[in-house]
């Protein structure tokens, strides 16, 4: 069996049991801030445009995320290229994530723009960043009163 095909089954709170081909693990290798022993993850799909960023590690750990896409042109920052934790080059794919916090109230649902997930799509190695900027928050209200 090629490990392109082999699966890999964990458990989730939230799921219950979940298979998994092993391609599609992402190694954080510092973890998410807050949760440094869980270091490998899955992308799980939820309600577009969110997903589940699930450990595998830990059966209770699972972030709601949303690609950096979605808030267009004005949320961009250099990549870590060069980055030896991650192996990221100047012309690797990489997937940008956001780490959402759910609400009782929707209306209050928040993301974090401050510390995106780096996913570098060649080897599937990411790491959370902070980011120095005074543009943005780490408490973004998902759904503002109209477009910024």
């Amino acid at each position: 069996m090629s490990s392109s095909s082999e699966k890999i089954t964990f458990q989730s709170s939230r799921f219950g049991q979940i298979e998994v081909l092993r391609s599609t693990l992402i190694e954080l290798p510092f973890g998410i801030i807050g949760f440094p022993e869980s270091r490998s993850y899955v992308l799980l799909d939820y309600n577009p445009p969110f997903s589940w960023l699930h450990s595998v590690d830990n059966p209770e750990l699972a972030f709601v995320v949303v690609s950096a896409a979605e808030f267009g042109d004005n949320y961009s920052f250099a990549l870590p290229v060069g980055d030896k934790d991650i192996g990221l080059k100047q012309d690797d794919e990489v997937a940008i994530l956001n780490l959402v916090t759910v609400r009782p109230d929707p209306t209050l649902t928040t993301v974090n723009l401050k510390a995106p997930v780096i996913v570098n799509l060649t080897n599937r190695k990411g790491r959370q960043l902070i980011l120095d900027s005074q543009s943005f928050s780490a408490r973004h209200p998902l759904w503002g009163k109209g477009e910024e």
